[in-house]
């Protein structure tokens, strides 16, 4: 359907958005390519045992690991003006997501870009997502692989500094996991998820409940991609509460929005599922309610009868 004013308004204003500045350009040169960790295409992504095939694309004097008992066995820390990138074989029509945890030194900028590179190793097409705080936040891009792709990159850039965590590369093309919602089940609280400012969004025993508020996420996109979104929740009163899937343009303009309304009925699960317009850029996957929302799972995937995916 058409996205109304109101509608417009709301899917808008909850986009992180990307910087407005100008992409940092993937560089890099040959490197031998280490065995992937599980369905993770990256070398040590949690930065496990060392760097592996991670390079700097730095003062190599910028980038030293960090060990951290509250997270994980170890992370990367970036000095300011510190890069760090890692490359791995990639072909044409590879459908990749991206995925760190990462937080920046300060307000200033800091950024994940991914790409696909030529045989020659020079950058065919991007996407920067920005770090956007100085806390832990999960930073994603999905991009699809043009003609003439070798590689696939993953560079992260900090202008005043920045730590770098459980980075993951996944191939949603090579029968890998077709859920592009991160922490879809809420096991891991809200990790991956932005919420409102507005309201309140608490977490527990895999149930994020939602009150007069909203949590969503965001992904690159193009013409063509076909998506369903469904998620499993309740509200708890007569107040509207709804699942939206909305494209939007490179200017995080909304395009086109469909939703499904809540019930207060148990074990039911809206679904909304809709194919991107021209000038897509983004598609966002969002909950909101104006009363409170139960939410127990959510799920979006490419629908089957979509072939390019």
């Amino acid at each position: 359907m058409t996205l109304t004013v109101k509608n417009v308004t709301l899917l808008v204003a909850i986009s992180a958005g990307l910087s407005a500045c100008d992409a940092l350009q993937i560089t890099g040169g040959p490197l031998e390519i280490g065995a992937a960790l599980s369905s993770n295409l990256l070398d040590r992504g949690g930065f496990e045992r060392g760097f592996g095939n991670w390079r700097a694309c730095s003062d190599p004097q910028l980038v030293s690991l960090k060990s951290n008992e509250t997270r994980t066995e170890s992370s990367a820390v970036l000095d300011a003006g510190g890069c760090l990138y890692q490359m791995v074989p990639a072909q044409v029509n590879d459908n990749m997501l991206v995925n760190c945890s990462a937080s920046k030194t300060t307000t200033n900028w800091a950024s994940m870009t991914f790409g696909y590179l030529d045989e020659d190793y020079q950058p065919l097409k991007t996407v920067e997502a920005e770090i956007p705080d100085t806390n832990f936040t999960n930073v994603n891009a999905t991009l699809r692989a043009p003609q003439n792709t070798a590689y696939a990159e993953v560079l992260i850039y900090a202008q005043d500094g920045a730590e770098i965590d459980n980075c993951e590369l996944t191939n949603l093309a090579q029968g890998q996991s077709s859920e592009a919602l991160i922490n879809s089940y809420f096991e891991e609280g809200l990790n991956g998820w932005q919420a409102c400012s507005h309201g309140t969004v608490t977490a527990e025993n895999n149930t994020v409940s939602i009150n007069n508020s909203c949590i969503s996420q965001q992904f690159t996109a193009s013409e063509g991609l076909a998506l369903e979104l469904t998620c499993n929740g309740i509200k708890t009163g007569n107040e509207h509460a709804a699942v939206a899937l909305g494209y939007l343009d490179e200017n995080f303009q909304g395009i086109e929005l469909t939703e499904a309304a809540f019930s207060t009925e148990e074990d039911e699960s809206p679904t909304v599922a809709l194919t991107a317009p021209p000038s897509t850029v983004y598609v966002e996957a969002l909950i909101y309610t104006q009363g409170q929302v139960d939410l127990n799972t959510c799920s979006l995937q490419a629908q089957q009868s979509d072939p390019a995916l």
